[in-house]
Order: C-alpha cells, then sequence, then structure tokens
C-alpha cells in the first residue's frame, strides 16, 4: 500500500476546528489566555504564525501539547517554501 502524503494546513484551521467542536468562541478564548481576540482571528485565518508562547497557552487551555502546535506551525512553513528558492545553494562542506 503506498503511503498517503498529506499536504499540511496551517494550524489556525485546527485551532479554529477544536474551537468548534468544544463550542468554545475566539473571544473567550482570547480572554481566558489572556491575548488579544484580533491575534487568535488572526491566527485562525492564516494570516499569523503560532509563536512558542501562544504555543504553551493554547496547551494549557485546550490539552494539547505545545510541540503539538509547534509541529503544526513547522510543517505549514515548510509545505509553503519552494524547491526554487534554496535549490541553487550547493553544500558548503568538502
Amino acid at each position: 500500500m503506498m503511503p498517503t502524503h498529506l499536504t499540511p494546513i496551517h494550524p489556525g484551521k485546527v485551532l479554529q476546528d477544536e474551537l468548534q467542536e468544544i463550542e468554545v468562541s475566539i473571544d473567550t478564548l482570547a480572554k481566558h489566555i489572556e491575548i488579544s481576540p484580533t491575534m487568535i482571528h488572526e491566527v485562525c485565518d492564516g494570516k499569523r504564525n503560532i509563536t512558542a508562547l501562544l504555543a504553551m497557552k493554547l496547551s494549557r487551555a485546550l490539552g494539547a501539547s505545545p510541540q503539538f502546535w509547534l509541529n503544526l506551525q513547522n510543517n505549514w512553513e515548510l509545505s509553503q517554501v519552494q524547491d526554487s528558492d534554496y535549490a541553487h545553494i550547493n553544500s558548503i562542506g568538502a
């Protein structure tokens, strides 16, 4: 069986889905973790990244590990890099 390649999704989409599932509004989460609702809206809209501090706060509030949120972010960022952005770089070592 061939492995299935899954295209990473922005962690904000995962956050948005999680909030819908537990029926918590963005504003309620923002107040609970002491950040601006605008920041959470921007994350959910894919306009802002999840930082280490935000990952820690989400972990405390929602139960997933900080690594979960940071791995989502890292996988998303790597999926957005084009080969042409670095293909011309060769090894510097011998």
